[in-house]
């Protein structure tokens, strides 16, 4: 019994390892992203990930969320966060619809999230002002971003 239990997690560690985030951030790397989604034999081209997306495919990467949000321009969070507050109010909120457009919320965030912690020197980066906005909803401190590579700014909590 102890061998069978010594057995499964060495089995599992290697699997419980790959599956933590490793809060490692980065910067978009816009002309990468911009090269690698017009290509369609590149697994991060745009139609496929669109595809993968309105599914609420669940198996797409941090890279593929990435490329998605920052190649996109219907892909944002204050365009997600408007459906999923429209639907649930016309639906309730355990309607199958409005669960879909939620996890596709949550999809978008983690790809705002994975390129900083929103301090001034390793600020947030989003597509919109509106985007910043939804993305600092619910904190406590003020979050610094960066729209496209263009200038910081801090956004203050809402109150």
């Amino acid at each position: 019994m102890r061998r069978l239990i010594v057995a499964i997690v060495i089995l599992l560690a290697p699997c419980l390892a790959v599956a933590q985030d490793n809060g490692v951030t980065m910067k978009p790397n816009y002309r990468k992203i911009a090269r690698v989604v017009k290509s369609p034999s590149s697994p991060y081209f745009l139609d496929s990930l669109e595809a993968r997306f309105d599914r609420c495919d669940t198996s797409l990467t941090v890279d593929d969320l990435r490329c998605l949000y920052f190649s996109s321009s219907d892909k944002t969070l204050s365009n997600a966060y408007r459906v999923y507050k429209l639907r649930s109010s016309r639906f309730g909120r355990n309607a199958a619809q409005v669960n879909t457009v939620w996890t596709q919320y949550q999809m978008l965030t983690t790809a705002v999230w994975s390129t900083g912690d929103g301090s001034k020197s390793k600020p947030l980066h989003v597509v919109s002002r509106e985007d910043a906005e939804l993305a600092a909803m619910g904190y406590d401190t003020p979050l610094w971003f960066k729209i496209k590579g263009k200038r910081k700014f801090s956004v203050a909590p809402q109150r």
